[in-house]
């Protein structure tokens, strides 16, 4: 992506588990750059970590949540 200039947004779903750990991420605004939204998912997969939902009895449980919006952007040097 970087060699070929790639510049472009991508918007993820998110799916929570109970443990706050990320089990699903799917694209829902691709860049139009597989290597892109495919990084996106990969970065979200790994990295990211959330306060867990919780169902009406207070226990934690799986929930999906929409990611912000990605801005890839290849730095000035």
């Amino acid at each position: 992506a970087l060699a070929s200039g790639a510049e472009e947004t991508v918007r993820a779903s998110i799916t929570v588990g109970p443990d706050g750990r990320v089990v699903a991420c799917n694209v829902t605004q691709s860049s139009g750059n597989n290597a892109l939204d495919n990084a996106t998912c990969n970065i979200i997969r790994r990295g990211a970590k959330f306060t867990p939902a919780r169902d009406s009895n207070g226990q934690p449980t799986t929930d999906t949540v929409a990611s912000p919006t990605i801005r890839w952007q290849i730095p000035d040097e």
